[in-house]
């Protein structure tokens, strides 16, 4: 709208205080119509998406260990037990989801936040290191706890148990540390800021002459203010087109991932897990490395892909899809607040065959570019609006995990005058069929197989890794080469199989399958061929049906092809 007569508005640069539009411009005084802002006092919230989803399952299996999140730590030397049992508490008193309850609401769930709770370190005393059996009995004394459920309605979801193995020597000695906190209130994000503020609680309960310490600086929200927030923000417009973005990538159906089993899949969707560790090759490492450089990516591009061929061969599919978490903390309000912030985004697999590995890495990154835009859009509500339907033999839209990360090393925990060095646990549990978790840095790529025990043997996952492996050297080899041309095979395979082909066969003469497979079943026609729960099908009868079904396909007007 051109001015009204006689307004001046042709302002020049000079004509302006440099001063004072600096200062407008570096006002945090200005209001964010998108900040999380602080509820009223001893108010109650609702729970976050991804916690919600956490507090049925919970619900469902209350005896599962599934969510629980372990750190168990060594520790080596002066250590004041009283000091850091009141560093837990400093810790519970400072982050308000370590002393929130869960419990039913009018409909929902819905988190309190209680001013102060009951917390007490456990204590055990264990055989030394060096002692016969010490390893057993250490294993068994963190098995019993590691494995132990929450009830979500008794806070504080944060178990901390200490056991001194042997005896002092001059106040000096050996303990392991072990932290058990579910997922409802941690992510590993998370896990860095409590070992960060259970060290500075330590430092103070040490230099305090009652071994109290002081509170440590308060946070200006709590992570039910964030849930609060979360809910506001993904209602209405903004909901809507986040969702119409996935339902545009994903498609109006995803396929299960059927991966071939060693066994059949448990109907109550129990899930034990197994694990198993390997290094890729330092050459392998520095060739991708290499690739990713030539294609201005990151390792996380080039173990997707990876990993996506890898599962489609295994599976016999080329359309699936892969669950990959994301810290989700892109506010500067929430960095220093602990709680369940992850989310899991969804990569849709459409592997062509035809594909080059230099093709499809380009769209995975131009895939991953854009899932960043819309990182904190909630798994939950993604699953809600596309209708999926809940099956307790699969997880729902994706049933495998590729997780990349680019630091190996837990942040340590650093306690004064001890020495501490992570320990390597396990709950026993998986969360997915097959989840893949790598790390890459400039010291090489571990990865970490985790697996249903209740699915696969041991065996079957060493082998997918090496396959893994195996891939990645053709891919970093050949990155012009279609994917169909990539084999997974180890040379000794290669050799077995051919030397199969080699093997004469006898000859069945002339004649079709259908032929062939009716002359073996009327050699035995009595014997099963086929068990269904409490009902048996003999070979005999089985060919009898197969033969009235194909008649009927006949007549109803079924011809080849």
């Amino acid at each position: 709208m051109p001015p009204e007569s006689g307004t001046e508005l042709d302002w020049t640069m000079n004509d302006i205080d440099n001063d004072a539009l600096l200062a407008l411009l570096l006002d945090d005084g200005i209001a964010d119509p998108d900040a999380i802002v602080a509820r009223p006092a001893g108010t109650d919230a609702p729970l976050s998406f991804s916690q919600q989803r956490l507090w049925f399952l919970q619900h469902y299996d209350p005896d599962s260990p599934a969510y629980n999140s372990v750190r168990a730590v060594r520790l080596r030397g002066r250590l004041d037990v009283p000091a850091l049992e009141a560093a837990f508490r400093r810790v519970i008193e400072r982050h308000a989801v370590l002393r929130t309850r869960f419990s039913a609401g009018d409909g929902e769930p819905r988190q309190v936040v209680l001013p102060g709770i009951d917390f007490a370190l456990e204590r055990a005393v264990l055989p030394a290191s060096d002692a016969v059996g010490a390893q057993e009995a250490l294993s068994a004394w963190l098995t019993a706890r590691l494995r132990r459920p929450f009830d979500l309605a008794q806070p504080p979801l944060l178990r901390a148990a200490l056991a001194q193995r042997g005896e002092l020597r001059d106040g000096t000695g050996e303990w392991v540390l072990l932290l058990v906190m579910h997922h409802i209130v941690i992510d590993a994000w998370s896990t860095a800021l409590l070992v960060r503020d259970l060290a500075q609680a330590y430092g103070d309960a040490l230099r305090a002459p009652d071994r109290r310490g002081r509170p440590l600086p308060p946070l200006a929200l709590d992570y039910a203010d964030y849930a609060l927030w979360q809910r506001d923000r993904f209602a209405g417009d903004r909901r809507d087109q986040a969702l119409a973005h996935w339902r545009t990538y994903l498609g109006d159906e995803v396929p299960v991932l059927a991966l071939p089993t060693d066994r059949p899949r448990d109907a109550e969707g129990n899930r034990p897990g197994g694990r198993v560790d390997f290094v890729l090759p330092q050459a392998l490492a520095r060739s991708v490395q290499a690739l990713c450089k030539e294609e201005g990516c990151t390792p996380f591009v080039v173990l997707l892909a990876a990993w996506q061929i890898l599962l489609g061969r295994l599976a016999g599919q080329v359309d699936f899809a892969v669950g990959v978490p994301n810290a989700a903390r892109n506010r500067g309000e929430v960095q220093d607040l602990i709680g369940f912030f992850v989310n899991t985004q969804v990569y849709r697999a459409r592997l062509d065959p035809g594909v080059s590995v230099r093709a499809l890495c380009r769209r995975l990154r131009a895939e991953a570019l854009t899932a960043l835009d819309h990182a904190d859009f909630p798994f939950e509500l993604l699953l809600e609006g596309l209708g999926i339907a809940r099956d307790l033999r699969h997880t729902p839209l994706f049933q495998s995990l590729f997780n990349f990360r680019t630091s190996r090393d837990a942040t340590p925990l650093v306690l004064e005058g001890v020495t501490a060095g992570p320990i390597d646990v396990d709950t026993g549990s998986a969360q997915f069929d097959l989840s893949l978790d790598v790390v890459a840095d400039e010291r090489g790529i571990d990865c970490q197989l985790e697996y249903d025990a209740g699915l696969f043997d041991r065996a079957t996952a060493e082998r997918w890794g090496a396959h893994l492996t195996i891939l990645l050297q053709q891919m970093t080899a050949q990155p012009d080469a279609p994917i169909e041309s990539l084999t997974m095979l180890a040379e000794v395979d290669l050799v077995r199989l051919e030397a199969w082909a080699a093997s004469p066969w006898p000859s069945r003469g002339t004649g079709f399958v259908q032929d062939w497979i009716a002359g073996h079943a009327s050699s035995d026609p009595d014997r099963v061929s086929v068990v269904f729960g409490d009902r048996e099908v003999s070979r005999g009868e089985l060919e009898r049906r197969a033969n009235h079904l194909a008649h009927r396909l006949v007549r109803s007007g079924v011809g080849p092809d």
